[in-house]
């Protein structure tokens, strides 16, 4: 099947529709998405980019060609661009300037809401090419199960138990978006010891293969080869169903690692880890 069947079912005009695709690979987009700034982003264009175009599809690009759809938005008008009116760490891209980009109102619509992180098509082999007209045919690759007993909301929502980090690690076909997401970012995490109130901050960066990467060795060890944890998990098996993990702070997946064990560190003073938790150095 493909994508324009759909949206031609929904009653949009594929002539007046442009297709964009965010591409993790790219620093700049991958900055933005792990500080929720894609759809300021991808708002900043040059005056002509959505001239005569009333919807524009915005996807997300997490692996090889593919593109996860992320929303449709409807094109009102635009402002010039100005810096300094944006959020003091959004990171515009070296073609952004006010002689040449202006911000377009884009309003997130309802269509395919349902769908969103769940839509996937192939973008196809011109990548380099991210935005694109309607018309241009995508192949549908698969529309994933929606996954409403553990969601992912945000990052700094994440606060999950070990059966939960478990059950999301071992099932990554029902629960392919935390896949996404905690791939897409290195960052600093907090364990808790829900039983003493203890904490353990620990760092994940890209070599590690992100959160996700880290997050993983936890669901399979259940101590992650932590000195401490290790120790509890030693003494009784079942420890583990203690701990709750959630996150402190996201960086871009190539953040320089020793810039992430920069910040860890940062938190293990501001908890005091070390002297009175579950952090050994």
């Amino acid at each position: 099947m493909k994508l324009q069947e759909l949206l031609a079912g929904k009653g949009i005009n594929l002539e007046r529709t442009k297709l964009i695709r965010h591409n993790l690979t790219n620093e700049v987009v991958a900055e933005n998405y792990a500080h929720g700034y894609l759809e300021l982003y991808q708002s900043i264009q040059s005056p002509t980019r959505f001239k005569n175009c009333d919807t524009v599809i915005s996807f997300l690009g997490t692996e090889g060609t593919n593109g996860v759809f992320q929303g449709c938005y409807q094109v009102g008008g635009f402002v010039p661009y100005d810096r300094a009116k944006l959020p003091d760490n959004f990171t515009p891209d070296s073609g952004m300037a006010p002689s040449t980009s202006v911000i377009y109102k884009l309003t997130r619509t309802e269509l395919l809401a349902d769908l969103k992180d769940r839509l996937v098509i192939e973008w196809g082999k011109g990548t380099i090419n991210w935005c694109q007209n309607g018309t241009t045919e995508k192949e549908l690759l698969a529309i994933r199960p929606a996954v409403s007993e553990i969601s992912f909301i945000s990052y700094d929502k994440v606060l999950l138990s070990y059966e939960a980090l478990h059950k999301i690690v071992y099932n990554k076909a029902a629960y392919k978006e935390w896949e996404e997401k905690l791939s897409a970012v290195a960052g600093v995490y907090l364990i808790t010891d829900t039983k003493t109130g203890k904490h353990y901050v620990g760092s994940a960066s890209g070599e590690q293969g992100g959160i996700w990467g880290r997050w993983s060795e936890y669901a399979r060890t259940k101590h992650g080869g932590n000195k401490r944890l290790k120790e509890l998990i030693t003494a009784d098996a079942d420890y583990c169903n203690n701990f709750q993990y959630s996150i402190l702070e996201v960086f871009p997946i190539k953040r320089d690692k020793h810039e992430v064990l920069e910040y860890e560190q940062l938190y293990k003073k501001k908890l005091w880890s070390i002297q009175f938790g579950l952090n050994d150095n």
